[in-house]
């Protein structure tokens, strides 16, 4: 039998625990058949994880990684305006590769019972929100936001994102998230953007 080290048994076991939520449900999710399905018995998860509520915060600490990968990409761009739109398609990307992902942060039942989890998700949402607060922030500096409040700003483009992202979801996602993510983002810089031509002469051509 293949033997894991411990982060690569860590990680088989979330992936299976996504998987279950996303196909059947947060009710579904059990120590025996995550056992059963990853192949290990149910002792041995319990040596990795607790309990499902730290499976839970497992999976959410993968979500939370995204804030550290997003920001990794975007270290060499200077154009705070650039910054925004790789922030907002970084998200649909993301999702659009890993829809189980929603299951989980769109989980009504993972959360309303268990606080700390519900910290645990209200600390994406805060790390989210201030990295693009920064970006907005420095887009105003440079002059290429329209005179607005920077932080109401930053929570309508977030409330976008979110919005269309749980529009795809309830839709049991049947229209290409990328695509609409694109075309929202384009009437978003309409909105938020002061103009610009030879910058959206530029924007234009990556896109054809």
């Amino acid at each position: 039998m293949t033997r894991f080290r411990t982060e690569e048994r860590q990680a088989q076991i979330i992936d299976e625990a996504i998987r279950i939520i996303h196909e059947q449900g947060y009710s579904a999710l059990a120590i025996r058949e995550l056992a059963r399905q990853v192949g290990i018995t149910e002792p041995a998860i319990y040596r990795h994880f607790t309990s499902k509520d730290e499976i839970i915060a497992g999976i959410l600490d993968r979500v939370l990684q995204m804030s550290d990968t997003l920001l990794s990409d975007l270290a060499g761009i200077s154009s705070a305006r650039e910054k925004i739109r790789r922030f907002v398609l970084f998200h649909f990307d993301f999702l659009s590769e890993n829809p189980e992902i929603t299951s989980v942060v769109f989980s009504e039942d993972i959360f309303r019972l268990n606080p700390i989890l519900r910290l645990k998700l209200q600390k994406i949402v805060d790390s989210r929100y201030q990295v693009l607060r920064s970006f907005v922030d420095e887009a105003r500096r440079e002059g290429s936001l329209v005179d607005t409040d920077a932080g109401d700003m930053t929570i309508l483009i977030i409330g976008t994102i979110r919005l269309i992202v749980l529009d795809w979801r309830l839709s049991d996602f049947d229209f290409d998230l990328k695509a609409r993510g694109d075309r929202i983002l384009r009437t978003l810089e309409r909105l938020i953007f002061t103009e610009d031509p030879e910058l959206d002469k530029q924007l234009e051509g990556r896109r054809e």
